[in-house]
């Protein structure tokens, strides 16, 4: 397999930022004796001590940087994703003479190994983390890297051991690529999410499909079925939507790879024969969202020479993350949902739909509301009005939210989560779900959601004594 690469002969490297993309871009720099400066906006204790370690090894840092502006030489600077436009360091950035690259286009440019990369607005964990387990089970060297948690420029720093890195990309990280050819990819799905950084949905799209704009074969290429049909995808496609894999969970078969009316994945081979690979009730992935999740980890896993019937043995045994529809406890008759990795309206939607099993009664004492990313939440009211008895809100929208969903069921605000958890747990009767699936950002009351996720499970821990 060839890998596409794009030469690098910088001498020197900036750094924007000290959070965990820059820290890798920064030791991958170091680790190719190039001059490397580092530059962040804030000044804490954790920041302060991964200073230090940079600069025992060469490294020139500073933090508590506030200008918008760099007078010094720099020959490449790379970004990490996590920062704005409009904020210091991406004014700076916008104004430096050399070229930007994202992290990911970084840690890319030095891969010795094929890269596997998974985008969409939902989904990409657990898809990323699923087909990284396949592989892994199936005897092939792989790790999973990217927004995942482990920075592609850290990753790229052991490829030459491996067969494979599987990616989880998102948006911020696309946008200062330029040159970011994976092997295969996968669009998972898009829906509304970050108006807060994107002008609106066009602008957030054209980030997403930056993943395919280096590629050069349509035939690596994993799309959902509908976006294999709109014209901005098909147009970012290198040959057109033509022999790209499509997959859907709807009950339709014209793709190559579904979900039949019996609930079995099945694979449409290019002969068209269908082939049974696994059935859904083996897998412990919950919900409809989690089987398309499912579809796409099999076709790159195909595509990176596993059959499906030897990826699907190990797929039976892959379990999601974390904070992604987990179960907690059940006491009194009461199930304790944590979805606290919903951060947008789709997948709030998408966790109502698992929780309630689809009755159309209103069981579930939803807990939702965080930081505001200007997103519409109107399209949820019909959903809202029939398996919803009441909406526990929290966070800095929660009043918005009130506004736009108090016709249709019952809400209340509250200032914490734990004093919301409170109202649902005394609210709950045998047979409903307290389910905390926020469908918004936690930055302005938790670091992120993992953090939101285990305050929500200490909670209730509290109130039922797990």
């Amino acid at each position: 397999m060839q890998v596409v690469k794009v030469p690098d002969t910088a001498t020197s490297v900036l750094v924007l930022g000290l959070g965990r993309s820059g820290r890798a871009a920064a030791e991958l720099s170091l680790e190719h004796d190039r001059r490397t400066v580092v530059l962040d906006s804030a000044d804490s204790a954790k920041l302060r001590d991964r200073a230090a370690a940079l600069r025992a090894r060469g490294a020139e840092v500073i933090l508590g940087w506030s200008s918008t502006r760099w007078d010094r030489p720099a020959e490449l600077a790379v970004i990490s994703p996590g920062i704005g436009a409009e904020s210091v360091l991406g004014r700076l950035a916008a104004g430096l003479d050399c070229p930007v690259l994202s992290e990911l286009e970084y840690g890319f440019r030095h891969c010795s190994c094929p890269v596997l990369a998974i985008t969409g607005t939902n989904g990409k964990t657990t898809t990323t983390q699923a087909a990284a387990h396949c592989l892994v089970r199936s005897g092939r060297r792989v790790v999973a890297a990217g927004n995942i948690g482990l920075p592609l420029s850290q990753a790229a720093r052991r490829s030459s051991e491996l067969e494979f890195i599987v990616a989880e990309v998102s948006s911020f990280q696309l946008e200062r690529t330029a040159g970011f050819a994976p092997y295969a990819a996968a669009f998972l799905n898009f829906s509304s999410d970050h108006f807060d950084r994107y002008g609106g949905m066009s602008d957030y799209l054209a980030a997403k499909l930056r993943m395919f704009r280096w590629m050069k074969r349509s035939d690596r290429i994993v799309l959902r079925h509908d976006l294999s049909a709109d014209g901005s995808v098909q147009a970012a496609l290198p040959d057109g939507v033509r022999g790209t894999v499509r997959f859907r969970s709807d009950g339709k078969t014209d793709a190559e790879w579904f979900v039949s009316g019996a609930g079995v994945l099945c694979r449409r081979t290019p002969a068209g024969r269908i082939e049974r690979i696994v059935p859904a009730g083996r897998l412990k992935m919950a919900g409809r969202h989690n089987l398309e999740n499912a579809l796409a980890a099999l076709a790159l896993c195909e595509l990176a020479g596993v059959p499906p019937r030897e990826a699907s043995v190990a797929l039976a045994d892959f379990s999601p993350g974390r904070h992604r529809l987990e179960p907690i406890a059940t006491a009194g008759g009461v199930r304790f949902i944590n979805d606290s990795k919903s951060t947008n309206p789709d997948s709030l939607l998408c966790a109502l739909e698992t929780a309630s099993g689809a009755t159309g009664e209103q069981t579930i004492l939803l807990i939702a509301g965080g930081l505001d990313k200007g997103l519409d939440y109107g399209e949820l009211r019909p959903f809202l009005a029939r398996w919803v008895r009441e909406v526990f809100l929290v966070g800095t929208c929660r009043e918005r939210l009130a506004k736009q969903w108090h016709d249709v069921v019952s809400c209340q605000a509250f200032a914490s989560l734990a004093a919301a958890v409170d109202a649902a747990v005394d609210a709950a009767c045998p047979g409903d779900t307290v389910l905390l699936s926020p469908g918004c950002s936690s930055q302005d009351m938790f670091s992120d959601y993992m953090e939101r996720g285990n305050a929500f499970c200490e909670q209730i821990e509290r109130r039922i004594g797990t």
